[in-house]
């Protein structure tokens, strides 16, 4: 069952035999001494082709649950005894992760040097057990009952935009006017944000804007601000130095964009959670804090006060 759930995340017998150290005539034997036992085909065979019979994508499913039980087990002795090792399968959303997690791996890997990290960026939904993920780094809020979130940090929005934007347009002095603004909205398979709440002390105001500019990436919703082709209610994590060089300009002050979200990790619900995990998701936590650096770091732009926080 180990060597089936090799074979069937490498996708070939060549690459799961140099997985686990193993000749290839070994994975075709245990192959076939499987499906031999099982009395089913679990592996289509052609020349080119890797593919899974219906029956062997779900044989695959319960294989993977039972390695990665096993795999805790050992990651669980290996911490009493002070040494972890192995791989952590992380899975992290695209602009966040090369932001605020990419550039704190080193550090990860500094305190724990026998752990390696298999890291997939990425922004739509995920079944975790289909893609081998241990963890996900996610903005997501729901998630399937098979799986536990723990909440990292919180994330407030910001409205902006280019000084020469602004010269050639004119500035919003009020939420309904954005309406009658290029608006640059971020777009993709599964969330589209062209609605944009805001308040102003016990009221709200939500506003339908359109624009000529949707994309799915989150980063380059700020670059098309800082480029000039319109306003943006971007995400505070994404913005470090752009409000205090003046590239990129806070409107409508008396006005709090009033959308937030959280980064959670998510991971699939056991009885024991595998250490590895753990200790990852405990030095995201003290990476960021409880007040996290980008919300810290735009409060002096932002009226000495932090983006969306309730005053």
């Amino acid at each position: 069952m180990v060597i089936f759930d090799a074979l069937v995340r490498e996708q070939g017998i060549s690459a799961a035999a140099r997985r686990l150290g193993v000749s290839k005539s070994h994975i075709s034997k245990q192959l076939a001494q499987l499906e031999a036992e099982l009395g089913a085909q679990l592996v289509q065979r052609t020349t080119r082709r890797f593919s899974l019979t219906e029956l062997g994508q779900e044989y695959a499913r319960h294989c993977r649950a039972l390695v990665a039980v096993a795999l805790e087990a050992d990651s669980m002795v290996a911490e009493r005894r002070g040494k972890v090792s192995g791989v952590l399968h992380l899975g992290v959303g695209q602009s966040f992760g090369r932001l605020h997690v990419i550039p704190r791996l080193k550090a990860f890997q500094d305190r724990y040097p026998e752990l390696e990290l298999e890291v997939s960026l990425f922004d739509h939904r995920t079944n975790l057990v289909d893609e081998g993920l241990d963890l996900w780094i996610t903005t997501y809020e729901d998630k399937p009952e098979a799986l536990v979130g723990q909440r990292l940090a919180d994330i407030h929005f910001v409205l902006v935009a280019s000084p020469d934007y602004l010269l050639s347009h004119g500035t919003p002095l009020h939420p309904k006017e954005l309406a009658q603004h290029n608006c640059i909205t971020y777009q993709s398979r599964e969330r589209r944000y062209h609605e944009w709440s805001f308040r102003q002390g016990k009221e709200r105001q939500t506003v339908q804007v359109a624009g000529n500019y949707r994309v799915d990436l989150a980063e380059a919703v700020r670059d098309a601000a800082l480029a000039g082709l319109g306003i943006a209610y971007v995400a505070n994590y994404l913005l470090d130095q752009e409000l205090q060089s003046g590239q990129l300009i806070p409107l409508l002050p008396q006005w709090r964009p009033n959308q937030k979200m959280a980064v959670h990790a998510v991971y699939a619900r056991r009885e024991h959670l595998d250490p590895k995990i753990r200790l990852f998701i405990d030095f995201l936590k003290e990476s960021f804090g409880p007040n996290p650096y980008w919300e810290q770091r735009l409060a002096p732009w932002l009226g000495g006060k932090l983006s969306g926080i309730e005053e």
